[in-house]
């Protein structure tokens, strides 16, 4: 599972290896320089990175760009045009390289995530982020953009997905949080769709969230990922079981398989 892929040193995040150290520090600079085209970003993450990586380390080093970034932010170390200019870009690339990765061979068989945010919600780099990570795993993703969670786009989007993924980091838009929530509930078709939630805003609001039957509450893009191949392997081992006449249950031993 993806548990195994994102070992711990990833989930600690690329800026605990030293191995990265020297390329977040290159690209960071770059990212920020109005004059970097995006083909210099694109070779640089082709060819500065550390070789014999596969292709989820290209996400997780975006993700970390971003995450510093927001550290200086914080911390008053860059200002209000660092942040566009890098959040952009980022997010292009993030864009980029997901619709390079669609492109290869997919089947009906490939898990799909859908990955949106409520309505009005203005900070969308990390959904497209955590899209680009499913990509990279082998799944089919699909970023919905804010805008269009008030569209027959949502419901379109709903129909071959396995999770759906929300990202709601202003805590003002609970109100469209709770319609989308709703609308995703009345329009999905055939099976209820499990929803994994993250975000600033996300943190801030258990209570609220557990209210409204949200499945999982993540804090960051790893977790969220791990969750959702986990719960698309056990579907699979579940219905795999089903079809054998059989029954799956999970034990600390791993996947026990019962015959009735």
């Amino acid at each position: 599972m993806t548990a195994e892929k994102l070992s711990t040193r990833y989930d600690r995040g690329l800026e605990h290896d030293r191995l990265y150290e020297k390329a977040l520090a290159e690209f960071r600079f770059l990212i920020l320089n109005p004059r970097t085209r995006a083909a210099s970003l694109r070779a640089f993450l082709e060819h500065e990175l550390p070789p014999g990586r596969p292709n989820y380390v290209k996400a997780l080093f975006l993700e970390t760009i971003a995450r510093q970034l927001g550290k200086d932010w914080a911390s008053d170390e860059c200002d209000f045009i660092d942040v566009t200019i890098g959040t952009a870009r980022l997010q292009e690339m993030a864009t980029a390289l997901s619709m390079e990765l669609r492109g290869s061979s997919r089947n009906a068989d490939t898990p799909s995530a859908l990955i949106l945010a409520p309505f009005g919600e203005q900070h969308t780099l990390m959904p497209h982020l955590i899209g680009l990570l499913f990509d990279s795993l082998g799944w089919s993703s699909q970023v919905l953009e804010p805008a269009a969670s008030r569209t027959g786009a949502l419901a379109r989007a709903l129909e071959g997905a396995d999770v759906a993924c929300i990202g709601w980091s202003n805590i003002r838009l609970a109100r469209e949080f709770k319609t989308l929530v709703q609308d995703i509930r009345k329009l999905r078709k055939g099976s209820r769709i499990p929803l994994v939630v993250g975000g600033a805003a996300a943190l801030d609001s258990i209570d609220f969230l557990v209210g409204l039957g949200i499945d999982c509450i993540c804090d960051s893009v790893y977790s969220a990922v791990k969750i959702c191949d986990s719960y698309y392997e056990l579907e699979r081992i579940s219905q795999q079981a089903s079809a054998a006449g059989k029954t799956a249950v999970v034990s600390p031993g791993g996947i026990d398989w019962l015959t009735p």
